[in-house]
């Protein structure tokens, strides 16, 4: 009789112990992959996967000590760059998100997402499994490139099959005869209309210059999208994106002292020295506090632009800190000067151009500092004066490194998604409004930006 009872208890734990494993394995499969918490605004009504989930951890704080302790390293680069987890659109990404679990709408700017680019979405985006399943009989949609200059652009099809995208079904044409979906207009849009324009067809206008480098659009009233660097375009084109592995891990314990061996202290790398910002009398001023060397057609220094490779090398072997100093400060405008020859480099780039909350949102955490930071070049000399003697300080602006990757944010994938998707979303005309979106009040300015409001 007893061994009967121990047998029944035994049974009992065993069943227990199964329906505890099922209900566990169940949360794991809901939680969905570390990268999806960028999908803030994800339709609520989508599979529960695909949801973001509450972080496993508080956010780092803002002290630096603080973000310190909440560096990454516990964790392998093994586990942080995991393949399997990552989304396609990294280097060595292949996760794919399910069709139809992100909304048409989250694609486009809107009221409650004016902060956010949204280019991540984009390119996790596709259409439901019904509209998959019947592909042949989906409506092929053709961009016109109006102008050229579209560099390795292959035409057809070719171009979308090729990169893979999860939304392929659209054609690239340069013939201007012939019906199309979109028409793209490369830096500027002719003011006499000489192609026809059927119900229906989108106008989108794609601009990599500021404002203070382009055509007046004051009688320009077609356009329905914009495709510039500014993040309230329905399609941003930055010049580099940042996006994490993991957004909830922004910092990451490095073994390299990054001020090792370096014996200067700023560098900058410029050609043209009547900008409208005034840098180069600000970077004059700067000099009158710390040592600043300027190379090419406004300084004392050579470094000729054929030898970029060496002048990086050299950069980041001799140098702490970079004048990532734009020709413009406008909004949004941030350009190779900060990605390229600043973050890419081992320095710690200085920033002027956008505002700071640009830069901010453009930019890793805790990456760079901001003229407009500082009262002064007086006082910006100091503080740059103190990560001098401080490599422990230094090395803090350094923690982004590991974190994440500069993606490409293949263009012609999301505009086909965007294409696609719009028949979902009402599309919107800028109209007479154009030149006052793109070259408005305070959109540019010769100044600091410390004295405006925030947009």
């Amino acid at each position: 009789m007893p061994r009967v009872y121990s047998r029944h208890v035994l049974l009992c734990a065993l069943g227990v112990s199964a329906l505890l494993l099922l209900l566990y394995q169940g949360h794991r499969l809901r939680e969905g992959p570390p990268w999806i918490s960028a999908f803030e605004g994800v339709d609520k009504g989508s599979d529960s996967r695909f949801q973001e989930r509450k972080p496993l951890r508080k956010d780092p704080l803002e002290s630096l000590e603080s973000q310190a302790a909440s560096s990454y390293s516990g964790s392998s680069d093994t586990a942080l760059n995991s393949s399997a987890k990552l989304p396609w659109f990294f280097r060595n990404g292949s996760s794919r998100t399910f069709s139809g679990t992100l909304g048409a709408q989250s694609l486009f700017p809107s009221p409650e997402g004016r902060q956010e680019d949204r280019i991540v979405k984009q390119l996790m985006y596709s259409e439901k499994q019904e509209a998959e399943e019947e592909e042949g009989k989906k409506k092929l949609k053709t961009i016109l490139l109006y102008h050229g200059g579209w560099s390795g652009i292959q035409l057809g099809r070719r171009q979308f099959l090729k990169q893979q995208c999860p939304v392929n079904t659209c054609s690239l044409t340069t013939k201007k005869t012939g019906p199309v979906d979109a028409v793209l207009f490369k830096d500027h849009v002719p003011r006499k209309e000489d192609i026809l324009r059927p119900p229906g067809q989108l106008w989108i206008l794609y601009l990599l210059e500021c404002p203070l480098h382009t055509q007046s659009f004051s009688e320009v009233t077609g356009v329905n999208w914009t495709a510039t660097y500014r993040h309230d375009s329905e399609i941003v084109s930055p010049y580099e994106k940042w996006v994490y592995y993991d957004s909830r891990v922004k910092f990451k314990t490095q073994n390299r002292n990054y001020a090792a061996g370096k014996t200067k202290k700023v560098a900058w790398f410029v050609s043209n020295c009547y900008a409208r910002n005034k840098r180069l009398e600000y970077a004059k001023e700067l000099a009158k506090h710390i040592d600043v060397d300027i190379y090419g057609s406004c300084g004392t220094l050579k470094c000729p632009r054929r030898d970029e490779k060496k002048c990086f090398e050299m950069l980041s072997r001799n140098y702490k800190f970079y004048l990532a100093f734009e020709n413009s400060n406008c909004v949004d405008y941030i350009t190779e000067k900060f990605f390229v020859n600043g973050l890419m480099n081992d320095v710690l780039p200085i920033a002027m151009g956008a505002r700071p909350e640009d830069y901010e949102r453009a930019a890793p955490k805790n990456s760079f500092l901001h003229v407009d930071n500082f009262t002064s070049p007086a006082e910006l000399a100091a503080h740059l004066l103190k990560l001098d003697q401080d490599d422990s300080l230094y090395n803090r602006y350094f923690q982004w490194k590991g974190t994440g990757e500069f993606i490409d944010t293949k263009f012609f994938c999301r505009l086909c998604s965007m294409l696609h998707a719009k028949d979902e979303v009402p599309h919107k005309t800028y109209g007479s409004r154009l030149e006052t979106w793109w070259r408005g009040p305070d959109v540019c300015i010769q100044g600091s930006w410390r004295n405006l409001p925030p947009r």
